[in-house]
């Protein structure tokens, strides 16, 4: 890899990192669902929280905010296919699969929330709450691209297509608010400001390039995150105190090549990652061995089976998938 990739703070060596580091903190973070974990892993699942998520759905609007501004209507189009279906071809089989190891653990579930789960909205015991908001935040990027780009001139139709998805987003925001616990929309506002990012990439590099306004940004989104962080359990400053993490990541990755081989493998499979790794910690949990109880056999069982069980999903996806585009 070209050792300038690192100091782009949105190359693809970057960002799939950066998504390896935070998917293994996810990870301890369900671990610690399941079994007990030293107090020095608590001490970072639970001081990052919601955040820990925050550049996945950052990178998300990224990417959808880059794909629209390079390719224009036709990605619009075809986001349907490209995006919303995409994620529910490689979230569904997983849920079916949730399902196998509930029936074979003996684990109740009605066809109400099977149905439902399809979509993020129930669970089976996988993680959901993360599919149903993208799915919904992609829904709004494509709705109100192609509202725009009927009625907005060209010249503006990318920053009324960003203002109509922040109202859509908006929207979804408040629903979720009034049925949901808050992990389900507290992070939120990174999608759009990655959206955001998208759009005005060329000026933000040309700011993060100036050390003295680099150095100011990342102060200042330092100690707005910690300034804000006791207050987070209000909705609106925790929507606040994630675009300054955010924020914080893009600088400290501006100047810090946080790129890996093995960090690169795990942001590239974070999907699989992310929905699997529940299935090995239920299986020892409802089957419980003594010796496998034990955090560190247990945690190490876990990963493991995590990483097989991502890489055989991913392998199977790609075989399909590159079947039916012939």
């Amino acid at each position: 890899m070209d050792k300038s990739a690192g100091r782009d703070c949105l190359s693809r060596e970057t960002t799939m990192s950066v998504n390896g580091i935070f998917i293994l903190i996810v990870f301890f973070s369900h671990v610690q669902q399941y079994i007990g974990l030293p107090a020095p892993v608590h001490s970072v699942t639970a001081g990052l929280g919601q955040l820990m998520v925050a550049m996945f759905l950052f990178y998300s609007g990224y990417g959808v905010g880059c794909s629209i501004h390079g390719k224009g209507m036709d990605y619009i189009h075809g986001m349907p296919r490209r995006r919303i279906l995409m994620v529910l071809c490689r979230f569904v089989p997983a849920v079916l699969l949730y399902a196998l190891v509930d029936l074979a653990c003996g684990i109740p579930f009605t066809g109400r929330v099977l149905f439902g789960s399809l979509i993020g909205w129930e669970s089976l015991g996988n993680s959901n709450w993360y599919i149903f908001v993208i799915l919904c935040l992609y829904l709004a990027t494509w709705a109100a691209c192609e509202i725009c780009g009927r009625l907005a001139a060209e010249s503006r139709r990318e920053t009324a297509s960003f203002l109509v998805m922040c109202l859509l987003s908006a929207c979804l925001f408040l629903f979720l608010h009034e049925t949901k616990q808050s992990w389900w929309y507290n992070t939120m506002t990174a999608y759009p400001f990655g959206f955001f990012v998208a759009l005005t990439r060329k000026r933000w590099d040309g700011i993060l390039d100036r050390k003295p306004v680099w150095a100011a940004a990342t102060a200042a989104s330092f100690f707005l995150v910690l300034l804000l962080r006791p207050e987070s359990r209000h909705a609106s400053l925790h929507l606040l105190m994630t675009v300054m993490y955010c924020n914080l990541v893009l600088c400290l990755t501006k100047k810090v090549p946080v790129y890996h081989p093995v960090l690169y493998w795990l942001g590239k499979h974070l999907f699989e990652i992310y929905i699997l790794m529940r299935i090995p910690m239920i299986l020892l949990r409802q089957r419980a061995v003594p010796w496998t109880q034990e955090p560190f056999v247990f945690t190490l069982i876990s990963l493991a089976a995590t990483l097989l069980l991502a890489w055989l999903y991913h392998s199977i996806y790609e075989f399909f998938a590159s079947r039916l585009a012939r």
